[in-house]
């Protein structure tokens, strides 16, 4: 049975018909340039995805059944993942539709700074746009439980603040104060293409109509962004140390600073509400950010989980990840032990790169408990979401070794 939000909650959908008869009018000629994709985004962000008409659903089942593999499809499977109970975190984060690296080939570290920051400003730049959109009053999607001015306010400054990075290495300027934030706007938008424009509107799917979603949605895409960066990286330093001459330590320097720059987003996700985090929450039921692939992906990269905890529901939600692992994928630590062990390294080179080693490990430590700060904070003795026991189980994990073969100093 489908949840209805509670009489006072609710928001009339936009109506339904046009949307129907939009989707109808394609059908009949289903080229993909032509989907009606603007009705159909402007009814779910007047619903919420867990709200969308039935009548809509079927219709959008019609066409992902005329499309062919591509964006297209991608954003349909996503649209219809409640309707086809596939829904969980990676869906709902609609991660399929932002373009992460995998393996990241030959991109050299200002080309992939480069690719890390514009997904970055078109991300977090969004929530600013959306947060100085409802401040002026100029017709923003998900109305309900909207901030106070003052705090909207702050919340764009630690979004702005969290930018800084990659702002300034693109040589643009993150002010600070509301007009800042409109020059940062301006300075965005004069570059962002039309396919990422379309991007940014199709990755965007909440599932209820509370304000705080969009950001909420936004900050869990940017972490994806960066650690699916810093697996690239840490890919690319396990190949890099069999070389001689510490070849690896440039990769795991950048992998470093990506996840120092990551910490910034715990400030800014700081400032949701409580209350809507709860609100909005009710309907993510099947989705917890235990189910992340890419931080999964980073942890089995540093060194191959324990037997209990590749026996987790953690790793269970990410079946290709654990395969890997159980399969032997070469890590981190496995590398830096053999290239200790065949003396590849002067004593230097191994000094910097465990040290590096420390400083990830130490960061990444640090990371899991703010993680774990901020979910008891808005979770208390509630369970997780993505049928988790969430505090407890972060409790849990927050101290697990990142390395095994570590030396000491």
């Amino acid at each position: 049975m489908r949840s209805e939000p509670p009489r006072d909650m609710q928001q009339e959908p936009l109506p339904a018909a046009d949307c129907v008869q939009a989707l109808e009018a394609w059908s009949r000629d289903p080229e993909e340039a032509g989907f009606p994709y603007a009705p159909v985004l402007e009814l779910y962000l007047s619903c919420g995805k867990h709200f969308v008409p039935p009548e809509i659903l079927v219709q959008l089942d019609k066409a992902r059944s005329l499309s062919r593999q591509g964006q297209l499809r991608v954003f349909l499977d996503i649209a219809l993942d409640k309707r086809d109970r596939r829904y969980d975190y990676s869906s709902y984060c609609a991660l399929a539709l932002l373009d992460l690296p995998d393996d990241g080939g030959d991109l050299d570290p200002g080309e992939i700074d480069t690719r890390r920051d514009r997904m970055l400003v078109d991300l977090l730049g969004d929530v600013i746009r959306f947060e100085v959109q409802a401040l002026d009053g100029a017709g923003a999607p998900l109305p309900q439980m909207r901030p106070e001015p003052v705090e909207a306010e702050k919340r764009v400054q630690r979004a702005l603040a969290a930018l800084r990075p990659s702002v300034e290495r693109m040589d643009g300027t993150a002010e600070t104060g509301l007009d800042g934030a409109r020059r940062f706007l301006a300075w965005r938008d004069a570059a962002l293409t039309t396919q990422t424009r379309l991007r940014m509107a199709l990755s965007l799917q909440p599932v209820h109509l509370v304000h705080d979603e969009y950001m909420f949605l936004r900050i869990l895409q940017s972490f994806e962004v960066n650690f699916a960066w810093i697996a690239v990286l840490l890919r690319r330093a396990i190949r890099e140390l069999p070389e001689e001459n510490g070849a690896a330590l440039p990769s795991l320097r950048q992998a470093n600073a990506i996840l120092r720059e990551a910490a910034r987003l715990f400030p800014l996700l700081g400032t949701m509400q409580i209350a809507a985090f709860h609100d909005f929450r009710r309907f993510t039921e099947g989705a917890s950010a235990i189910q992340s692939a890419g931080y999964k992906r980073v942890e089995a990269l540093c060194r191959r989980p324990d037997p209990e905890r590749l026996d987790s529901a953690a790793y269970a939600a990410v079946p290709e990840v654990r395969v890997r692992a159980e399969d032997g994928q070469e890590t981190l630590d496995d590398a830096f032990a053999a290239a200790c062990r065949h003396g590849r390294l002067a004593a230097p080179e191994r000094d910097a790169l465990a040290q590096e080693m420390r400083i990830f490990s130490k960061q990444l430590l640090r990371w899991r408990q703010a993680h774990y700060q901020l979910a008891k904070r808005f979770l208390g003795t509630r369970g997780g979401t993505g049928y988790t026991e969430g505090v407890p189980y972060l409790d849990a994990v927050r101290s697990v070794p990142v390395f095994r073969e570590l030396p000491d100093r």
